[in-house]
C-alpha cells in the first residue's frame, strides 16, 4: 500500500500507470491518495498493516508514532535532515564548491540530505566564499516545463516559499549577512533565488532547522574537533560530508561524527546497497541495502527435535 504526500501526488500516479504497463497483478500494489492527518493515520493505525514506512517531517513521524503505538505497528521513519558539510584547507576547492552548489539547489532544496549548512575552515574560508559566490551566480532556474536549461525549478508551493523567505529574514534580523540572493524571484511562480548567507552563528535557528530550500548558511572554524563538534550541535543525525585529502581527518571524522551516512569530497545521494538511516530526530530505521530489506521482513526462529 502506497500513499503518496498530497503535495506529490503525480510521481505515485506514473509508477502506477508504469506497474500496470508491466502486467503486475492487481492487487499487489495499492495507491491510496489523500491526506497526511485522514488517509495516513488512518492507514497508520489499521491493525492490518505490519509496517509503516514513512518519508517526511518530524512532525508527521511523530503522528504515524503515535497512531502505530495504538496496535504497536513497527515503524521505520525518515525524517527531517539538517546535513553539515565540512571543507577542510587541505580540500580540493573546485570539487567542494561543485558538490556543495550542486547538492544545495538539487530539486530546489527540497531534499532531505542535502547541504544544509557549511563549516570552512578559517585559512580558505575568504577564497571559498569567493568561488561559492560565483558558482551560485551561475545557477538558472525557471519552469521546466517551459525550459530545458535549468539548474532549478520552484518550491513546492507558496508556503514552502514563505517559510524560505521568513527563514532567511529571521536570520537576517539575527545579524546573517545575505551575499547572494534571499528574497522571491520574481512575481510569477514559487521560485526563491539561490542564496548565500555568512556572518551567522551556531545557535541561530537557520543553522539549527531544516530550511528545505536553495539557501546555504556558512561559517568558519579553527580545528576539526571544532567542526565536528558545530556539525554534531543539532537535533538531527541523517546526513554529513567531509572535503579534505588526509586520511587520518577522513577516519577521524567517520569515527566522530553522530550521522546515519557521512560522504567524503562528495555529496548525496546514497547507493542502494547501502543504508539509508537517521539518528536523532531524523528517524528510526532505514531504507536500501540489506539492512532496508530487512525492515520489511518479520523473522520466526524454529527450534526442532524428534527423538
Amino acid at each position: 500500500m502506497i500513499k503518496p504526500s498530497e503535495l506529490t501526488p503525480n510521481n505515485a500516479a506514473l509508477f502506477a500507470d508504469i506497474i500496470q504497463k508491466l502486467g503486475l497483478p492487481a492487487g499487489v500494489i495499492n495507491f491510496v491518495y489523500g491526506l497526511g492527518p485522514e488517509v495516513g493515520q488512518e492507514l497508520a493505525a489499521n491493525p492490518k498493516v505490519g509496517l509503516v514506512s514513512l518519508t517526511g517531517s518530524v512532525g508527521a513521524g511523530i503522528a504515524t508514532m503515535e497512531a502505530a503505538a495504538k496496535n504497536v505497528t513497527k515503524v521505520s521513519l525518515e525524517l527531517g535532515g539538517k546535513a553539515p558539510a565540512i571543507v577542510m584547507d587541505d580540500a580540493d576547492l573546485e570539487l567542494a564548491v561543485r558538490a556543495v552548489v550542486s547538492s544545495r539547489i538539487i530539486n530546489s532544496g527540497q531534499v532531505c540530505n542535502c547541504v544544509e549548512r557549511l563549516y570552512v575552515q578559517e585559512g580558505i574560508y575568504d577564497r571559498f566564499i569567493s568561488a561559492l559566490t560565483a558558482a551560485f551566480q551561475q545557477v538558472t532556474f525557471g519552469d521546466p516545463a517551459e525550459r530545458s536549461d535549468i539548474d532549478m525549478g520552484p518550491l513546492i508551493n507558496a508556503a514552502a516559499r514563505d517559510r524560505v523567505e521568513q527563514k532567511v529574514a529571521e536570520a537576517v534580523a539575527a545579524g546573517a549577512k545575505v551575499v547572494l540572493g534571499g528574497k522571491r524571484a520574481g512575481d510569477r511562480g514559487f521560485f526563491f533565488q539561490p542564496t548565500l548567507l555568512t556572518e551567522v552563528r551556531q545557535e541561530m535557528a537557520i543553522m539549527q532547522e531544516e530550511i528545505f530550500g536553495p539557501v546555504l548558511p556558512v561559517m568558519s572554524f579553527k580545528t576539526l574537533d571544532e567542526a565536528i563538534a558545530l556539525a554534531n550541535d543539532c537535533e538531527y543525525g541523517l546526513t554529513s560530508s567531509i572535503y579534505t585529502q588526509n586520511l587520518n581527518t577522513t577516519m577521524t571524522a567517520l569515527r566522530k561524527l553522530k550521522f546515519g551516512e557521512t560522504y567524503v569530497n562528495r555529496e548525496n545521494f546514497e547507493a542502494m546497497q547501502g543504508f539509508h538511516a537517521g539518528w536523532r530526530k531524523s528517524g528510526v530505521g532505514g531504507a536500501d541495502g540489506k539492512h532496508g530489506l530487512e525492515e520489511y521482513l518479520q523473522t520466526h526462529v524454529a527450534y526442532l527435535q524428534f527423538s
